[in-house]
C-alpha cells in the first residue's frame, strides 16, 4: 500500500464519522426550533454521503507538513472544509438547474414550489458557512493561528465566489473560462484547505508560498483531467454519462482544447507541480493521483 493509501485510509473514516456527528448534532438543534427544519438537515445528511473528501484530507496534509500534531483538532477542521464543500455543492446544484447529486435529489427540487426550494437551498448552503466558522473559533489551538486561518478561509470563500457568479453568467470567451477554473478548482479545491491546514499548523511564509503554488498546479491537473474524464471517459468508471459537455455545447477545457491539448495541458502543470513539491513524497503522490484517476 502506497503512502497516500495510508494516509487516506487513516483519515477519510475519521472526516467522514465527523461529518456525521456534525450533522446529528444540528438535528438534535433544529428540533427544538421546527419540525420543517429536521427535515433540512436529514436532506443534507443524505447529501453528505459518499465523496472523495479531497479538500478534507488536504487540510490535514497541509496541517501535517507544517509540522502540527494535533490529529483530533485538525480532523475537526477538515470537517469544516467538506461541509463547506457541501454548501457551495447545494448552491452550486440550484445554479446549474441539476436535480441529483450522489445518487439522491438535491435539495431544492424536493419542493413542489420551484422559488421555494431554490430559496430554501441557498439558505441551507449558508448553515454551513455559519457551522464551519462556529467550529473553527472553538478548535483548541493556538488563537492566533485560528485568527489567521480564518482569514484565510475568508479570502477563498470570496474568491470561490467571484469564480461562481462568472459561471453562472456563462461568458465562454477563454481567459474568463480559465479565470473560473483557476479560482474554482486551483484556490478553492486545493489551495484553500493546503493553506488553511498549515496556517493552522503554524507554518512559515515560506511553506505558505510553495503550497500556493503547488495547489495550482495540482488544481489544474485536477480539473483538465476531470474536464478528460467527461468528454473522453468511461461511463462504468465515471459513474456519469460521457459526451454530456460536447452535446449540451458547454464550454469545457476539453471542448476548447481537444483530446491532444488537453493531455499535453496535462503532462505540462503536472511537471509544474512536481517542481513544486520538490521531494515531498505525499505531494508527488498526490500530483500524480489527480492526472490518472479514473473517477
Amino acid at each position: 500500500m502506497s503512502e497516500l493509501d495510508e494516509f487516506v485510509r487513516k483519515y477519510k473514516h475519521q472526516i467522514d464519522r465527523g461529518i456525521k456527528e456534525e450533522l446529528e448534532k444540528r438535528l438534535a438543534e433544529v428540533k427544538d426550533i421546527s419540525p420543517q427544519l429536521v427535515s433540512v438537515v436529514l436532506a443534507m445528511s443524505e447529501l453528505a454521503a459518499g465523496g472523495k473528501r479531497m479538500r478534507g484530507l488536504l487540510t490535514i496534509l497541509g496541517y501535517e507538513l507544517a509540522g502540527g500534531k494535533d490529529e483530533k483538532e485538525i480532523v475537526k477542521a477538515a470537517v469544516v472544509m467538506e461541509l463547506f464543500h457541501l454548501g457551495l455543492l447545494i448552491q452550486d446544484d440550484v445554479m446549474d438547474r441539476d436535480e441529483l447529486r450522489r445518487g439522491v435529489k438535491t435539495i431544492h427540487v424536493r419542493y413542489p414550489d420551484l422559488h421555494l426550494g431554490e430559496a430554501v437551498a441557498n439558505c441551507v448552503g449558508d448553515l454551513t458557512f455559519g457551522w464551519g466558522m462556529e467550529i473553527i473559533s472553538k478548535l483548541n489551538i493556538q488563537s492566533s493561528k485560528v485568527v489567521a486561518a480564518m482569514s484565510v478561509w475568508g479570502k477563498y470563500f470570496a474568491r470561490v465566489g467571484y469564480g461562481q457568479i462568472l459561471d453562472v453568467m456563462k461568458v465562454a470567451d477563454q481567459t474568463t473560462l480559465l479565470n473560473i477554473l483557476a479560482l474554482k478548482s486551483g484556490e478553492y479545491s486545493c489551495v484553500l484547505p493546503l493553506l488553511m491546514g498549515a496556517t493552522l499548523g503554524g507554518a512559515q511564509a515560506e511553506l505558505l508560498d510553495k503550497l500556493t503554488r503547488y495547489g495550482m498546479e495540482l488544481g489544474w491537473v485536477f480539473q483538465l483531467r476531470d474536464d478528460w474524464l467527461a468528454d473522453f471517459g468511461e461511463s462504468q468508471k465515471t459513474g456519469k454519462p460521457v459526451g454530456n459537455d460536447r452535446r449540451e455545447g458547454k464550454k469545457t477545457l476539453a471542448t476548447m482544447y481537444g483530446r491532444e491539448k488537453l493531455e499535453e495541458e496535462i503532462v505540462w502543470h503536472t511537471k509544474r507541480a512536481r517542481v513544486e513539491a520538490g521531494e515531498e513524497k505525499m505531494l508527488l503522490a498526490l500530483v500524480e493521483w489527480a492526472g490518472t484517476r479514473e473517477n
